[in-house]
């Protein structure tokens, strides 16, 4: 387990200037639809139920695109501040907002002790309401960690399990895709490097309870376990920041798994540490999921992907249609000639 005074997590991170990176660019895709609503009179996003969905992605015809939840623990009784996570708070926020969620001052809790995050996961489960009428849920957790699913609240230590088995028996959530995020150390190892290569330790069998896992859902780890999560004071974690550019740059156009294995990727390609007075290795980091999802989970529709899939669409009924022409003139045994003629008329 990281401890509080951890030399690692709490150190000043820069990733040099001459370091190739492969990260998202920062692009501002279009906006969503947007609802007045009369009661509140607050402008909220409205989820776009006219446009097309694929076959094998999660259903969206509820009005909200979904919920935000972010539990942001910089302060705590017995550890270290976690300077730098207000940073990853502002990102998270900037990037769904722009992605067309609707994020709940409400919803954006910091510094809770255990009963405080258990209490605010209760209110949130019933809300079924809000819960009936949402596309999809995704919670982030920031706070320190370690081994065996450790997490720290303000005053205690919980486990990652304690938050989504929570929500496995949701009705109102029941076929909707759920993505849990967690922010944290997992230990005090870390991933190094041997010339262009990532070296890992490898990952016990028991690491991840997936036993204890709901369908539909997607927990998404900063890192591998037993290994640290690193965090600059100034721009946040590299794993959330990294998360954020890649969300906000495909995300209106990819499924989420497609962007998770990008983000994988972007972290423990382009960041890593080294401090010559701890070792000669290269320090990096790897995120890992686990996933229960049972369909593509996009986090909106999108103009683009409808546009496709009524082109798929049209072309599928023209190949059908063209199907039955060639077996009316095989059956009929037309002349080639009056073939030629058809095809040179219509083609």
């Amino acid at each position: 387990m990281a401890s509080s005074n951890s030399v690692v997590e709490d150190a000043k991170y820069f990733e040099p200037s001459s370091f190739t990176s492969d990260s998202a660019p920062l692009v501002v895709p279009n906006s969503t639809v947007v609802h007045k609503d009369s009661m509140t009179g607050k402008v909220r996003f409205v989820e776009r139920t006219h446009l097309n969905l694929e076959d094998l992605e999660y259903n969206r015809d509820r009005p909200d695109p979904g919920r935000i939840i972010i539990f942001n623990q910089e302060y705590f009784d017995t550890n270290s501040q976690r300077m730098g996570s207000r940073r990853d708070v502002n990102e998270i926020i900037m990037c769904f907002q722009r992605l067309g969620f609707n994020i709940d001052e409400k919803d954006v809790q910091s510094d809770l002790t255990v009963k405080g995050i258990t209490d605010k996961i209760d209110s949130v489960l019933n809300d079924k309401k809000s819960l009936n009428e949402t596309n999809s849920l995704i919670i982030f957790v920031m706070t320190h960690g370690g081994t065996n699913e450790k997490l720290h609240a303000k005053d205690e230590v919980f486990k990652c399990s304690d938050i989504w088995k929570k929500f496995n028996k949701c009705e109102e959530l029941k076929g909707k895709p759920k993505m849990i995020v967690f922010q944290a150390c997992k230990g005090q190892n870390y991933s190094k490097t041997e010339g262009s290569d990532t070296i890992t330790d490898v990952v016990d069998f028991d690491a991840f309870k997936i036993n204890q896992l709901g369908p539909d859902m997607l927990i998404f780890y900063s890192t591998l376990e037993n290994n640290y999560s690193y965090r600059n004071e100034y721009s946040g974690t590299w794993f959330i920041q990294e998360l954020c550019k890649n969300f906000l740059s495909y995300g209106k156009r990819d499924d989420v798994l497609s962007i998770v294995t990008r983000i994988i990727k972007c972290v423990c390609g382009n960041y890593y540490h080294h401090d010559k007075n701890e070792s000669e290795d290269f320090q990096k980091q790897m995120p890992v999921f686990v996933s229960t999802l049972t369909k593509k989970f996009f986090l909106n529709r999108n103009k683009d992907r409808h546009l496709l899939l009524e082109t798929n669409k049209h072309m599928a009924d023209f190949s059908h249609q063209l199907e039955e022409l060639l077996r009316t003139i095989k059956k009929n045994k037309l002349p080639q000639k009056k073939i030629n003629e058809f095809f040179e008329h219509y083609f």
